[in-house]
């Protein structure tokens, strides 16, 4: 994206910047500027945006940066100050693409506070290296050079990490549109990274690759930005229609008496196979003498045994499960309000706040995203927060 973004030449700081780049003329300068606009639009777009989702925030803050890192090569003589606010506010390029490419391919609660710690500490290893350098007009210091160094690997590390969230949780299993969104982002990530790396690599043997590469930089820092902004919209329009199972939701299972595993084995041919889950009235206690047990039996097992975290939440997984099934369906033409009945639920509301809850989208939503899965019929595991 910018020279903040991409590895440069050999012994350079991928996200530090070079000294290589600190003039530059026509072309470079026009496609410099059109780059820092795009990335300042792109900025106000993203503040102006309403409501705010986490990567609203994450890519408004690399927004800027890109936009402050672009343009570091216009600082010669330009106030100290104003080059230091520059050098730090420029240091969200690579380590702040990476929380981007989280909160896109994992959703809502894809950024934890230990990857804004390990990004604002890349931040700070940025800051610090544009600031040894700064006046330096080639002499480099050991304090510089070890930066330079460190923030080789750090970057580098992130770059690697950010190609990789696009690969997770496996294509065969996504639906047709968010395979070509993850393609898209590989191909053009990876050409951006590849493109100026060799272009830096390349340029102690001919020298005239530098020109073109101060050139190229702010190319893929639009194209980045362009591209990121064309994600959000397909992911505001068709959410992620899956989520990772959180771990606080179930307990792991004990061990079950022959009792106990008599007594599972009965539960999971009402669930499996009769579906009592589809009852909207239905209680512990009538399941509990459907299985011919006590209720509190029946309870002990489904949160020391099985693992739930109560009876509600067990019906509603299962419920929301059916319902993901049929969504899922390209010959179910079932509304969504019957779909919502037969699943069990008493009435749209629940369904709706259920299944947001459990999937991270609406079922409208779910409904447009997966019917083009070659496996419809397939119950998707669910996790519901209760």
């Amino acid at each position: 994206m910018t020279d903040g973004a991409w590895p440069g030449r050999a012994g350079a700081a991928p996200c530090a910047g070079t000294r290589e780049d600190e003039t530059m003329q026509g072309w470079q300068a026009g496609a410099t500027g059109v780059a820092v606009a795009v990335a300042v639009v792109s900025l106000l777009a993203l503040l102006w945006q309403r409501p705010k989702r986490d990567i609203d925030v994450i890519f408004a803050v690399v927004s800027g940066s890109m936009a402050l890192s672009l343009m570091s090569p216009w600082m010669d003589g330009a106030p100290t100050w104003m080059r230091w606010a520059v050098a730090i506010g420029g240091s969200a390029t690579c380590n702040g693409f990476w929380l981007v490419s989280r909160a896109l391919f994992r959703g809502e609660g894809g950024v934890g506070r230990v990857h804004v710690l390990v990004a604002a500490g890349v931040a700070l290893l940025i800051a610090g290296y544009r600031g040894a350098t700064l006046g330096a007009h080639g002499a480099v210091s050991p304090w510089a050079s070890g930066l330079d160094s460190l923030l080789t690997l750090a970057s580098s590390t992130l770059l690697v990490l950010t190609f990789l969230e696009a690969l997770r949780g496996g294509f065969a299993s996504l639906p047709h549109p968010e395979r070509r969104l993850r393609v898209a982002f590989l191909l053009l990530f990876a050409g951006c990274v590849l493109t100026t790396t060799l272009m830096g690599a390349l340029a102690g043997t001919w020298p005239w690759l530098a020109s073109v590469r101060g050139g190229v930089i702010p190319v893929c820092a639009m194209a980045m930005i362009l591209f990121t902004h064309a994600a959000l919209w397909q992911r505001r329009r068709l959410p992620m229609a899956t989520v990772d199972a959180a771990p606080e939701t179930r307990a792991a299972p004990g061990p079950l008496s022959d009792e106990d595993a008599r007594l599972a084995r009965a539960l999971r041919r009402q669930l499996d196979t009769l579906q009592v889950y589809r009852e909207p009235e239905l209680k512990v206690a009538d399941l509990a003498h459907r299985l011919g047990t006590a209720e509190h039996r029946l309870s002990r097992l489904l949160t020391q045994g099985l693992g739930e975290k109560n009876f509600n939440q067990m019906i509603n997984r299962h419920r929301i499960a059916y319902a993901c099934a049929r969504l899922a369906d390209a010959d179910d033409e079932a509304t969504i309000l019957d779909i919502s009945g037969d699943a069990g639920f008493a009435s749209l509301g629940p369904f709706n706040r259920a299944f947001k809850t459990a999937m991270a989208c609406t079922p409208t939503a779910y409904r447009s995203a997966h019917r083009t899965t070659s496996d419809p019929g397939e119950m998707p595991q669910v996790d519901v927060r209760s």
